[in-house]
């Protein structure tokens, strides 16, 4: 690489001019361009003590900064910026607020309404008292004052108000009727007064029993409490049992399934036994029925034979077996 002393001077003070107007060049870019950044402006009535490089804020949160403060006729002109996500309608209001106790102060931007806007208008912005500018303008204002027609028209106060004498007496007259009044429902007031006093007496003299009902009160309280602690108790006891059961049918499972399916089989079996029992008592009911027939005359049964099966009486007693 050549050395920077053996180059051309000349071309070497271009390039650095060159580099330095491109350095500047940026220095003012950062400057005055802002980045993800809308530029807006609201007219005020006066700045109110509003500089260049305040914040401008949109609900408590800083969101640019004010960039210029332009005199527009009787109005000011301010130029702001604020975040280009941020949208400002029609109805949208911005007003001077003031910062801290030293002096400083923000610009309070209150988006609102649909549509856009450049320019929030006259109409929609407000601006805080300043003391010293209230101060400085009514220094002014009595300094433009002729002693002169001051003096007179002091004098013509003055006047008019001798003029107007005969109207404060009658007014005056009014005060002391209402006076008057006041003092003869002084009778009533006091009665008023005994009786809120009465009220009171009773109030202490019953303060025995609110006491005593008070403390009542604590033990219903107290009882209501101890309820509540043994239902709690109950509760717990019962989520417990509930537990322990369901951890027993759990331990159990495996032991209780053949049990059931064996006791499944016995169930079927004496279906079955039943059945066959009701099939014999179906079957005996008429040999019950014929045998209790057969002995409804005695304790013996009717037997009959057709002859010769059973000789008759005589022929037996022929044969010589009668006695």
């Amino acid at each position: 690489m050549k050395p920077l002393a053996d180059r051309d001077p000349f071309r070497v003070g271009l390039v650095a001019m060159a580099v330095g107007v491109l350095v500047a060049g940026l220095v003012l870019v950062v400057t005055f361009v802002s980045f993800g950044k809308t530029e807006y402006h609201a007219i005020l009535a006066q700045t109110a003590g509003l500089r260049v490089g305040e914040d401008v804020e949109i609900h408590g949160v800083p969101t640019g900064k004010v960039k210029s403060i332009v005199l527009d006729g009787d109005t000011v002109r301010v130029g702001f910026t604020v975040s280009s996500n941020l949208h400002l309608g029609t109805s949208t209001t911005a007003a001077v607020k003031v910062a801290t106790l030293l002096g400083t102060h923000y610009l309070a931007v209150d988006p609102s309404g649909s549509g856009s806007l450049d320019t929030i208008p006259l109409a929609h912005t407000s601006v805080p008292y300043n003391l010293q500018d209230v101060l400085e303008k009514g220094t002014g204002n009595l300094q433009k004052l002729d002693p002169v027609l001051l003096a007179k028209a002091l004098t013509e106060t003055s006047k008019t108000l001798t003029a107007t004498s005969q109207n404060i007496g009658p007014a005056l007259d009014g005060v002391a009727r209402l006076a008057e009044a006041v003092q003869k429902r002084s009778g009533q007031t006091g009665d008023l007064i005994a009786a809120a006093r009465s009220v009171t007496n009773q109030l202490s003299a019953s303060s025995g029993d609110i006491v005593v009902l008070m403390r009542d009160g604590n033990l219903v309280l107290a009882e209501i409490n101890s309820r509540r602690a043994a239902i709690h108790t109950l509760l717990t006891e019962t989520t417990t049992l509930a537990s322990n059961l369901a951890s027993i049918v759990s331990s159990t499972k495996s032991d209780m399934a053949p049990a059931l399916r064996q006791l499944n089989v016995v169930l079927t079996t004496l279906r079955s036994q039943d059945a066959t029992l009701k099939s014999v008592l179906d079957q005996m009911a008429p040999t019950v029925r014929y045998l209790a027939n057969a002995t409804g005359n005695g304790p013996w049964g009717d037997l009959w034979l057709k002859s010769p099966a059973i000789p008759p009486d005589d022929l037996a007693c022929r044969a010589g077996g009668c006695p």
